[in-house]
Formats: structure tokens, sequence, C-alpha cells
């Protein structure tokens, strides 16, 4: 795709209101800020620029542009990203797009996945007796298996390795999948396989539950974190059903594949499984875009009660609605489907409990009064919207039957948050070559300095290698450079934009573009000095080396005279 086309789609999505169609954004000063949606963080360190055009975590480090938000986010490609921004700003593309972008790793990867998904399923449903008869014996149904894929692994090392050479899929990308050991054996062996979707519908990981108890390995083994999976941020089911989820306004979530799939047969089909117990703040990010409303389905027993708790605390602190389902102590949702009608279930769903309620009516989890309004107020002072945070200190009043005023006495003090965000940003400051961070901070916000950067310096006074790269980057698209948003397009490294983003957030500092190369130089010439002093310890005779220490001082003095007598030796 010509730039020029990118450009325009970067220039007509503004970053502030696509990024907040995903997530809710708080201005302070001149930026917007909130919690990361790419990882777990309780203070928010996510800063999105609309000057710049930019976001940036600075707890994770992610970073980029309004087209990399869309495609990190949603795990889809940098074509279907770009489709996706287009067609919300009006903008006609042909939906078969040509060139780098449709070759990149990460469509790659997609493509394997796809291939690996229909290997599994040909193998169980051919090949798989017992895996079959296994899955009838949990009353999974052929039609949901067929739905949702289900596969199975057979007992072979190198089974699915063999089948995508026979697909033209080259060696060399599949350690990078995660489908495979590290000594190149297939991942997954006599394991029934539940293919993670992402929500656009394609497959990015698998989880494999072992079908022999004597077999060796945990109950389940699961996909690593790949270029198109982070554990943590899927859903399993979500693809299936979040127009339902939609439609119904509720999110049921439990916690298991096998517990989705007897909900979604029992026509809960508005249900996703969070992969463990655990739910993510991105979890609930994903699913607040299709409704507000998220009831927790847990097991019954202490472990799926406690995660339940912990899991409506955390959706009550990302602003949003929690209720918890009381399964009796001894079931999971898919037991008690197995021993009870749908009906009865949907009864208990009408029955949820918000937070505080649920744990003051609760016999199961085992701790007294004092303990569950402990587990509250923590929760409590998670909480930073105001709102949210009224709201629990009225269901807390309610259920324990407490003043709102006793209540409110158990919130601990916060620190007052600064308006300047440029003061919350965290800039490698105390890191080592600030200096050539100042440099590249300073084109970026003037791109007039590169010409004079040029002339005096080359990409070899840049002694850190990202720095470097990120300095040939600039050299390379400056001409071309109309703004650093759709530089950062241009950029495919990861490392190296998360970067980039970090450092266009910078604060300027106030001296010159003079002083800046002057401090540039002067960093570069004490390195070589360095490196000529440590050779001259082992060649003492060698009369070049000393030749070179005194072109060095010359060099260093005429820069600055300060310098040099405080360190040259």
């Amino acid at each position: 795709m010509e730039q020029h086309l990118i450009d325009e789609i970067i220039e007509k999505n503004d970053i502030v209101d696509v990024i907040n169609s995903y997530i809710p954004l708080k201005k302070t000063g001149s930026n917007f800020k909130t919690r990361c949606p790419f990882h777990d963080e309780k203070t928010a360190s996510f800063i999105v620029s609309p000057k710049k055009q930019i976001y940036k975590c600075f707890g994770c480090g992610k970073g980029g542009n309004v087209i990399t938000f869309v495609q990190e986010y949603e795990k889809i490609s940098f074509p279907e990203a770009l489709q996706k921004l287009a067609e919300r700003a009006g903008i006609a593309i042909k939906q078969l797009m040509r060139g780098k972008a449709k070759n990149s790793k990460r469509d790659l990867i997609y493509k394997i996945y796809e291939i690996a998904t229909g290997y599994y399923h040909t193998n169980l449903v051919e090949h798989s007796p017992t895996a079959l008869e296994y899955l009838a014996e949990r009353n999974i149904n052929d039609e949901t298996l067929k739905k949702f894929k289900l596969g199975f692994a057979l007992n072979s090392f190198g089974g699915l390795r063999n089948h995508l050479q026979r697909n033209n899929i080259n060696e060399k990308i599949l350690s990078s999948t995660g489908l495979f050991t590290s000594n190149n054996n297939d991942l997954f062996r006599e394991r029934i396989l539940f293919p993670i979707h992402s929500s656009s519908g394609r497959v990015v990981a698998f989880g494999g539950r072992k079908l022999y108890e004597e077999q060796t390995g945990g109950k389940y083994v699961n996909s690593p974190t790949t270029d198109i999976y982070t554990k943590g941020n899927e859903l399993y089911g979500l693809f299936e059903t979040k127009y339902s989820i939609s439609k119904k306004d509720i999110a049921l979530i439990c916690e298991g594949y096998t517990d989705f799939l007897r909900l979604f047969e029992n026509g809960f089909t508005n249900s996703v499984a969070s992969l463990g117990t655990s739910l993510t703040a991105a979890q609930i990010s994903i699913l607040s875009r299709f409704t507000e409303n998220l009831y927790m389905l847990y097991d019954g027993d202490i472990s799926g009660r406690k995660a339940a708790v912990r899991a409506a605390g955390k959706i009550l602190s990302n602003g949003h609605n929690a209720k918890i389902i009381a399964l009796p102590g001894e079931d999971d949702p898919d037991s008690y489907l197995k021993k009870n009608s749908a009906d009865d279930l949907q009864k208990l769903i009408d029955e949820a409990k918000p937070l505080a309620q649920f744990l003051y009516e609760d016999n199961v989890i085992g701790i007294d009064k004092k303990g569950k309004l402990a587990v509250l107020f923590d929760i409590l002072n998670e909480i930073e919207d105001e709102v949210a945070k009224e709201l629990l200190i009225q269901d807390i009043s309610d259920a324990f039957d407490l003043s709102e005023h006793a209540v409110k006495s158990r919130i601990r003090e916060k620190r007052p948050v600064r308006n300047d965000t440029s003061q919350d940003i965290k800039t490698e400051s105390n890191e080592q070559y600030t200096e050539e961070r100042d440099v590249i901070a300073m084109i970026l916000n003037n791109k007039s300095f590169y010409k004079k950067v040029a002339q005096e310096i080359d990409s070899s006074y840049f002694l850190t290698e990202k720095n470097r790269k990120i300095y040939q980057v600039l050299a390379e698209n400056i001409e071309k450079m109309s703004n650093l948003s759709a530089l950062l397009s241009k950029v495919d490294d990861e490392d190296l934009r998360n970067t980039l983003s970090e450092i266009s957030m910078m604060e300027v500092q106030k001296h010159t573009i003079d002083e800046a190369l002057q401090a540039l130089k002067t960093r570069k010439y004490h390195a070589e000095l360095k490196m000529i002093n440590e050779k001259i310890l082992k060649d003492p005779t060698n009369i070049e080396l000393f030749t070179k220490k005194a072109e060095l001082k010359k060099k260093i003095l005429k820069i600055n005279n300060k310098v040099v007598r405080k360190t040259l030796y």
C-alpha cells in the first residue's frame, strides 16, 4: 500500500477517539491517561498524546500510533488494522492488500495456527476413537465439537512439524509459533485440544488437556506467549458469543473450557471462559466493549469463590458492574448442568449478588465478618473512579449494616495527583547515554535540526545499539517524515518502536542543539579515550596509541576545557 494512503488513514483517525472507543481515557494536563490494556497494573501508566498522535505505556513499554494500537489490542495484522481504521474514517481501500505487510511474520503465524487447527481436528474426528469417547462421556455433542474445532494431538513427536512442512511452511518460523518444545518436538501430544480464538475469530493459541490421568505433566498444557497471543488477553468463546453478550447486556464468566461448552450447549450463549481463575484487566477491558455487566460464574468451592471475589473487585476497580453467582460448594457450571436444568441455573443467575452482599451471605470461603470487611476495604482502596467507589461504599454499608461514614473512614488517603502529566512520565534520565536520547528527541520535535546533526556527526556517535538504530531510521525517513505517528508505521521492530515512542514523550531538555551535540561528541571521545588508555596499559611502547590519545585530547579540549580538566589523566 502506498505511504500517502497510510498517512491519510492515520490523519483521519484521531488516536484519542480511537483508543477511547476501546478503553476509557482521562485527561491529565495536555495528555490522556489510563490503565494499560496490554498488561495488568494498578496505577495508570498508559499515556496518549493528542498532539503527537502516539501512545506509550511506561509500565510495560508498549508504544506506537493509532494503527499499532488497533493491531495490538485486537491481535490482528497490519493490513487488517488499516482496513478497520479506513472503514472507520470512510476511506475506500482494497480489501486484499499486497506488499510487505501481507507476508509479515504475524500473518504467517496466523496461517500456521489455521493449518494446525485443521490438522488437530482431523486427528480427533478420524484417528482418535478414545478421545471421541472421552468427549462423549463429558456430553459434548458433535455440533459443539465442530463449531469450536476441538482437536486431538496424536502421540507423535513430529506429527505437526511434518504436516506443516508438507504445507510449505518454512522450518525457520516454527520456533516462533509456540507449538514446539525447545528441542523441536511437538508441544502437544496425547491431549485434547481446545483452540483459543481472538475476538475477531482467528485461532491464536491452544489449551491441551491430557487424555489419560497417568500421563506425565500437568492436567493442562497451554500455548506460551507469541507474536499473536498474550496470556490473559483472550477469552475462550468470545468470538462466538460477543453478539449475544451485547444483545443480552450481560456476560457470564466461567473458568474453563468444558464449563463454557456446557453453558453454550444449554443456551447460555452470552458466556466466556477466562482460561484460569485470575481474570485480568485486559480481559475486563475486552468484555466491556460488549457490556458493562459482568457476572462471575466460577466454581462453588473455596478457591472458586475466592477467585470470583478477586475478579469482581477488579471489575469494580475498572469502573464496571460486577455480580457473583453462587453455585453449590461441590459444583462447577459443567457438573451443575449435568444434574440440574438450564432453568435452575437461570434462577441462580437471576439471584446473583453484588460483591458486598455475596461476601456477607457467603458461608463457604470460611472467613468471619471482620475478615470479609477487610477484603472489601482493600478492594475499596484500589478503586480510583469516584462514582464506582461511592457505589461500593453504599453496598458495603447496606450489606453489613454500617454507616457510610464508618466505611469511608477506612479509605486510605491517597497522595494528590499532579496535573502536569509530563512529571509523571518516566524517562531514562539516570540511564547512561542520555545525550543520545536528547539529540533524537530534539530531531523528533523539530526535524530541521537533522541537517545540522548530520553535518557534524554520523550514527557511530550513538554508542547504544538501540539509539543508533533509531537515528538510522530517522536518517532514512527524514525527508518523508510528515509527522511522528506516520514515522512509527515504518518501524517494523516492536522494541525500536516502543523506544521511539518513549523518547518522543520525553520533555525536551532546556539546551540548544549545539549543546546537545557537544555533549554527544564529548561522550564518544571519552569512550574512545578510555579504550586507548586500556590498550596503552597492555602495550605501553605503541607510539601510534599515544598519537591517537593526543588527537582525542585536542578534540575534547576544543569542545570544553572544563570537562577536560576534570576527566583527563
